[in-house]
């Protein structure tokens, strides 16, 4: 009993002592706090399950644990993108004070980024930096 209570418990620190959780759309898998720094979170391959996401009018959601932080938003219209220059960014970095729920629009018409069709599968990427290094979520 104590070795599940036990487990479980770290489990629970594991989760409230990471960096930051995407919220909006679903992330590719579940959250490994460790691969937060690799590439898409290490979720290398596109998925079966899309989110459906407007060109236009979006938003994306996030929990950050972090007083201070920066996000930026990149995106690839290939169907299975592979390294970090198949993204563009799409929505330049910004700077946040404060930990929590954060919420932030996005309108990807309005970047210009070519291949950007309306029913496209693209894959969405965040790149968060709370000041301990660079970590992605997709």
């Amino acid at each position: 009993m104590h070795f599940t209570s036990l487990a479980l418990l770290s489990g629970f620190v594991a989760v409230a002592s990471a960096h930051f959780q995407l919220q909006f759309p679903a992330p590719r898998g579940v959250f490994v706090m460790n691969n937060e720094p690799t590439f898409c979170d290490g979720y290398t391959h596109s998925v079966s399950n899309r989110t459906l996401f407007p060109i236009n009018g979006g938003f994306i959601s996030l929990n950050s644990e972090h007083p201070s932080w920066s996000l930026g938003v990149q995106l690839s219209t290939l169907s299975d993108p592979q390294t970090f220059g198949n993204f563009s960014e799409v929505v330049p970095f910004v700077e946040v004070t404060g930990e929590g729920l954060y919420c932030f629009p996005v309108d990807f018409g309005a970047s210009g980024l070519s291949g950007l069709t309306d029913g496209a599968n693209v894959t969405i990427q965040l790149i968060f930096n709370g000041g301990d290094d660079q970590l992605y979520q997709t």
